[in-house]
C-alpha cells in the first residue's frame, strides 16, 4: 500500500522541472495581481460644488488683477513724458522729430501732418492755436518760437494798408532807394530795407531772409553769392556781424532736419547719424574728415553753425 503512495507521488526530473515552472508563473499572477491593487489610488471623492465655484472665481479674479497689473504699467510707461525744448520752428515746414521735442503729442503731430497733407497751412502764429488739444500754457509757451515763412503768410499781413492801386493816369511812384555808399548789416535787414537796395526787388528781398533763416545767420557777405539770381556785385552794400541764431545740433538732430541746412545733403546728414549710432556723440568737426561725402571745404564753412551740445 506504502508503495502505491509513493509511486503516485513519485516525479520524474523532467515532471518536477515543468511543475515548478507552473508554480512560478502562478506566484507571479498572484504578487501582479496584489501589486495593482495596491498601487491603484481610490477614487476620489466627488468635489463640493459650492467649493468649485468658490476656486472658480477666486481664480478668475486673480487672472484679472494680473491683467489689469500688465495695463497699468504699459500706460504708465506709455504716459512718460519727454522734457519740452523750445526753438524757432515754422509749424508749415517743421518735421515730426522736431515738434515732437516741442512737447507736442505724437498724436498731434500726426493731425498736423495730415492738416498739411489736405493743402492746409498755418498763415499767421495765432493759427497754431487752433492745433486740437493744444493748451494755453503750451501756447504761451510755443507762440514766442512760431516764425511763418513770407510764401505761407496772407496777403492782407504783408501789406497791412493793402496792394498800391496803380491808376490809369499815373504811374506807381518808384521805391525809394539808397545812393550809392550806403551799407546795410545783412543779419538785422528785414525785406523793407532790403528792397531799398538797387537792384533788389520784393522777390529777392524775401529770398535773401528765408535763405538766412535756413542757414541760421550770415557770418560773412560773401554768402550771399549763394543767393541763386542776384545781381553780381551786390555784396558792396553790405556789411556783417556774424551771429549764429540757430546753432546745427550734430548731436540731436534727425537726417531730415540736419539736411534742412543748406551746407548739408542728404548723404551727409545720413553719415552724421550713423557716425553718431556707431561711435557717440560727436565732439570735433575732424571726426567727419575722414568719411568721402565731406571735403575740408565743406567742414570749413559749417564750423561756425556746428554745436556738439548733447
Amino acid at each position: 500500500m506504502k508503495g502505491e503512495w509513493r509511486d503516485f507521488f513519485y516525479f520524474s526530473k523532467a515532471d518536477r522541472r515543468v511543475l515548478l515552472l507552473l508554480v512560478g508563473v502562478l506566484l507571479g499572477i498572484v504578487l501582479s495581481v496584489c501589486c495593482f491593487l495596491w498601487l491603484t489610488p481610490e477614487a476620489d471623492e466627488p468635489e463640493d460644488e459650492e467649493d468649485s465655484g468658490h476656486y472658480a472665481a477666486l481664480l478668475k479674479q486673480l487672472q484679472a488683477d494680473s491683467v489689469a497689473d500688465v495695463r497699468h504699467d504699459v500706460v504708465y510707461a506709455q504716459e512718460k513724458e519727454r522734457e519740452p525744448e523750445t526753438f524757432f520752428f515754422d509749424p508749415n515746414t517743421a518735421d515730426s522729430t522736431e515738434l515732437l521735442r516741442l512737447g507736442l503729442t505724437p498724436w498731434q503731430v500726426r493731425n498736423i501732418y495730415k492738416y498739411r497733407a489736405k493743402g492746409g497751412r498755418y498763415h499767421r502764429p495765432e493759427d497754431f492755436a487752433r492745433l486740437y488739444g493744444l493748451t494755453k500754457g503750451d501756447y504761451d509757451r510755443l507762440r514766442p518760437y512760431i516764425r511763418i515763412a513770407d510764401e505761407y503768410r496772407l496777403m492782407s499781413d504783408l501789406y497791412p494798408q493793402g496792394m498800391p492801386v496803380r491808376d490809369t493816369l499815373e504811374r506807381r511812384p518808384r521805391q525809394e532807394k539808397f545812393e550809392e555808399g550806403v551799407q546795410v548789416e545783412l543779419n538785422s535787414a528785414d525785406t523793407t530795407v532790403l528792397k531799398k537796395i538797387p537792384g533788389i526787388g520784393p522777390y529777392y528781398a524775401r529770398k535773401i531772409v528765408n535763405y538766412r533763416m535756413r542757414l541760421g545767420g550770415f557770418v560773412a557777405v560773401e554768402q550771399l553769392a549763394e543767393v541763386e539770381g542776384l545781381p553780381a556785385g551786390i555784396e558792396r552794400w553790405f556789411t556783417v556781424i556774424p551771429d549764429v541764431t540757430q546753432p546745427l545740433f550734430v548731436n540731436r538732430l534727425s537726417v531730415d532736419a540736419l539736411r534742412r541746412h543748406p551746407y548739408l545733403n542728404f548723404y551727409q546728414s545720413r553719415v552724421i547719424v550713423e557716425h553718431r549710432r556707431k561711435y557717440g556723440p560727436i565732439k570735433e568737426l575732424r571726426a567727419l574728415s575722414l568719411y568721402e561725402e565731406f571735403t575740408p571745404a565743406d567742414l570749413e564753412r559749417l564750423q561756425p553753425y556746428v554745436s556738439f551740445e548733447e
